[in-house]
């Protein structure tokens, strides 16, 4: 077919049909054709572009916010002969927003020099990067910046930091018990806990003023404060901790939580603007150790942090290889001279020798390693004392629980499996916990405490005195024995000092209320005859303490429980 209308007709269908815009611009920037999609784009019609006294210069059609200048550079490019290529947002008058990527080429015929472009828009893809963008500088869960943000925005205030500036206060925040509310009511529970701390968060910043709070990590939080002074830093964390420290409603539950919070400041801790996290972070482990709430970043933490490190990997390492022993201290019964005994961890470093547990058990308790120590440390007292057991020289053990450890719902079943392989009595084993599990309203932890109950296990509240225990809870909970903290009682054979005075009478008081309740009590710390001697005078139950014994390993604690029965059966031993 030669009919040339024919092919003109088809060829402007193919052209009108596309879904780029496509347009002829003349030497002018002014529209010589157009397809449909143009006419869309713009709200225009092509009659009304091409119009020969009407013709408006496409720089005129796209609206204020574009670079018209750079859509000049690069037509002059393409009529000089040089293709161009290049992304504008457009907003026409008639037409909406979109972002276009736009070619253009020269033509070149009779009538003079002419550009082609084509057009395609790229708004979804624009829109798809956008969202990926903030998805890479903002935290999907609380909708808060994350750390990626942060660290830009430390760098740009850092960038424009001189001596007119103030200082800016970093706060790092770290939820404590966190990880036990994950493991007891769900991590969706625990998602609802970090969505309210961001809002709580949020409502104590003021972004008018720059102020900022992200979501650094898990249960880790940063807020950081421009404009104010180091000084009034303690202030604003300790109202960040009470805000923090409100009752979370969660499945039906009231769950409360605390935190600890580092504070670091720019310039006062450090220039650089990249350090000043890490130097909040520091703050933060210090204040989380030491239970302190909140710390303030000293250079001589650094260390302390670099070292806390080295000593992690070589708590798992120890781990592995048995390097933390079960070790025993006795327990007598000051009236029938019964023997019991309480398991302690030990760990003998190849290299750094003895750590204690002040030491090693908080570490573990943060690196997760806490559930492991305690199962391996339980089992292997078991294994060694089930003689002792079965030759009826020993009626029971204590061994302490930790608050991680109660929320683990593997407990109750790996108890049992230990008592079955050991043939062991329930009743042998005498879990000790604190006053503050004791008064913890985490649903796991309860449960636990009454599957173990239903075992025949027996609980002991360590350290009595030292927490807040609330005396209705402690009637009703089914308790064997108070621990009366050393604290009250290594001083009391003093008969002239205030203080002992008062700690007797205070350990008097608690022994009356023990056995009020139905409850036995057992006095650690005991390191003279003396001690001794006015704990059975005032009706204590047991006794512990080095004048009786100090802990030991597991072979040197039987020996020393038959020279002890030695002792009792010849009437030479403890009276």
């Amino acid at each position: 077919m030669d009919d040339p209308q024919f092919y003109s007709e088809l060829l402007r269908a193919y052209f009108d049909s596309t879904r780029d815009a496509i347009f002829v611009l003349c030497d002018e920037m002014k529209f010589l054709t157009c397809n449909k999609t143009t006419e869309h784009w713009l709200g225009i019609s092509e009659n009304e572009l091409t119009r020969h006294n009407h013709r408006t210069p496409i720089v005129r059609l796209l609206g204020d916010h574009y670079d018209a200048e750079k859509f000049g550079v690069f037509f002059n490019s393409a009529i000089k002969g040089k293709s161009a290529s290049f992304e504008t947002l457009i907003r026409p008058l008639q037409g909406k927003d979109r972002w276009i990527d736009i070619s253009m080429s020269r033509v070149d015929i009779e009538n003079g020099d002419m550009v082609i472009a084509v057009a395609r828009d790229i708004s979804e893809r624009k829109k798809h990067l956008a969202m990926i963008k903030k998805q890479s500088r903002y935290d999907e869960l609380t909708g808060l910046p994350n750390r990626k943000y942060i660290i830009e925005y430390l760098k740009k205030y850092q960038n424009n930091l001189n001596k007119a500036s103030h200082e800016l206060v970093l706060l790092v925040l770290d939820l404590d018990r966190f990880k036990e509310v994950n493991e007891s009511l769900g991590h969706k529970a625990g998602d609802l806990i970090l969505q309210e701390i961001a809002r709580r968060l949020s409502r104590v910043t003021d972004i008018s003023s720059g102020e900022v709070v992200a979501r650094l990590s898990g249960d880790e939080f940063a807020i950081a404060f421009p404009g104010i002074e180091l000084s009034q830093s303690r202030i604003t964390a300790q109202m960040i901790r009470q805000i923090v420290s409100q009752p979370f409603a969660v499945a039906g539950r009231k769950i409360s939580l605390n935190c600890a919070i580092g504070v670091a400041a720019l310039p006062t801790h450090t220039n650089d603007s990249s350090k000043l996290i890490q130097l909040a972070e520091v703050a933060m482990y210090n204040a989380k150790s030491h239970k302190l709430g909140i710390s303030t970043y000293d250079p001589r933490l650094s260390g302390s942090v670099s070292e806390r490190l080295h000593l992690a990997t070589d708590l798992c390492e120890s781990l592995k290889k048995s390097h933390i022993k079960a070790f025993f201290q006795p327990i007598i019964n000051m009236r029938t001279k019964s023997l019991h005994a309480e398991v302690l961890a030990r760990w003998q470093h190849p290299q750094r020798g003895n750590i204690v547990p002040d030491i090693f058990i908080p570490l573990a308790e943060e690196t997760g390693s806490i559930n492991k120590l305690t199962s391996k440390i339980m089992e292997s007292a078991l294994r060694a004392c089930a003689p002792l057991f079965h030759e009826h020289v020993l009626e029971s053990v204590s061994v302490n629980i930790s608050p991680y450890c109660l929320s683990n719902e593997k407990l109750p079943t790996e108890i049992e499996t230990y008592l079955e392989k050991y043939d062991i009595q329930a009743s042998s084993l005498t879990l000790e916990i604190t006053e503050s599990v004791m008064m913890s309203n985490l649903p796991s932890t309860q449960k636990n405490i009454e599957a173990l109950h239903k075992l025949g296990l027996a609980f002991s509240i360590d350290d009595f005195g030292t927490g807040y225990s609330s005396l209705s809870k402690l009637k009703y909970m089914q308790l064997k024995e108070l621990k009366i903290d050393k604290s009250f009682i290594l001083n009391i054979d003093q008969h002239e000092n205030d203080s002992a005075i008062t700690n007797a009478a205070i350990t008097n008081a608690m022994i009356k209320m023990a056995h009020a309740l139905g409850l036995e009590v057992v006095a650690e710390g005991i390191e003279n005859e003396e001690i001794w001697s006015r704990l059975s005078d005032i009706d204590c139950d047991y006794g512990q303490g080095y004048w009786i014994a100090k802990p030991m390993s597991a072979n040197k604690f039987i020996s020393w429980v038959k020279n002890y029965h030695e002792l009792i059966k010849s009437s030479s031993g403890i009276s």
